[in-house]
């Protein structure tokens, strides 16, 4: 049975659609197409603090891009709703601690992202959300046709507790995908022809899947390890498919995996052999 879903959400869409086009970390057609409704001045604001609410996978992770990004794409409340929640923590000062020190940079940000909301949902979401609907589809049907998630689940010797939602944008190209915002979901964009979406989700399936598998382990902790976690995605995503289609620099990690596993190691057996060739501590 398929466990990934996917949704078309405009919470989460209206978030990274005004990361495009304020240029923060996305910088693509559709952010040129849509700057034009917005004061220079507002996108300033969004950014200027781009080190902050941005992340680059194995690189760099932004100190607000939990607080600004992640929880408002979450979409537990609407976008509008949780900046405003946040709007008056910050004015009462009652921020989590982490984050006091960026009191004024969550407020500012805050605010932006209030006052743009509705004109959103009114005029720009509508014809983004036709186009999501029109593409999950046909991603969905590869991964039913083709009972990927219980190949998956089979090869990588773990099942995944909950669904997996692939929440889609329009507003990523050229830019961070694969986020993951809660522990049951993750943002990709739509760019891609359907089959190359079929690779892209289907590795980040079994990243989720390792992150269960190698809960006992010192993976997904820092970046130290990240080359090694997915290229340990891509060694069993080729065991299922045949061949691989991203992530290249991590090819090199697929070929000692293959070469190691006689099969019968678990996925944590090859992944310590691999800290053990990297010369990475086990703690």
């Amino acid at each position: 049975m398929n466990k990934i879903k996917f949704a078309a959400n405009k919470d989460t869409n209206y978030v990274f659609h005004m990361l495009s086009v304020a240029r923060c970390g996305y910088d693509n057609a559709y952010g040129e197409k849509y700057r034009r409704h917005y004061a220079e001045e507002d996108l300033m604001v969004i950014s200027q603090n781009r080190e902050l609410l941005t992340v680059c996978g194995g690189e760099h992770c932004g100190e607000l891009f939990w607080l600004m990004v992640s929880e408002a794409a979450c979409a537990k409340v609407s976008a509008k709703e949780y900046y405003a929640g946040l709007l008056e923590k910050a004015d009462r000062d009652e921020l989590p601690e982490p984050y006091r020190k960026y009191t004024d940079i969550v407020r500012s940000i805050s605010a932006v992202m209030i006052k743009h909301y509705d004109h959103y949902a009114e005029n720009i979401w509508p014809k983004e959300k036709e186009k999501i609907e029109g593409y999950i589809p046909q991603i969905l049907r590869l991964f039913e046709e083709s009972c990927f998630t219980d190949r998956a689940e089979e090869y990588v010797g773990c099942k995944l507790g909950n669904d997996f939602t692939a929440t889609l944008v329009t507003s990523v190209e050229n830019g961070a995908e694969a986020i993951d915002i809660s522990k049951e979901q993750d943002v990709f964009g739509i760019e891609r022809t359907p089959m190359d979406s079929f690779y892209f989700i289907g590795h980040e399936f079994i990243i989720y899947l390792l992150m269960n598998a190698l809960k006992d382990e010192n993976a997904f902790r820092n970046f130290n390890t990240w080359g090694l976690t997915e290229g340990l995605a891509e060694y069993y995503l080729k065991k299922i498919m045949g061949d691989v289609r991203f992530f290249d620099s991590q090819q090199k990690y697929v070929e000692l995996y293959e070469k190691w596993d006689t099969g019968w190691l678990s996925a944590a057996e090859l992944y310590r052999m691999g800290l053990e060739r990297e010369g990475i501590s086990l703690m």
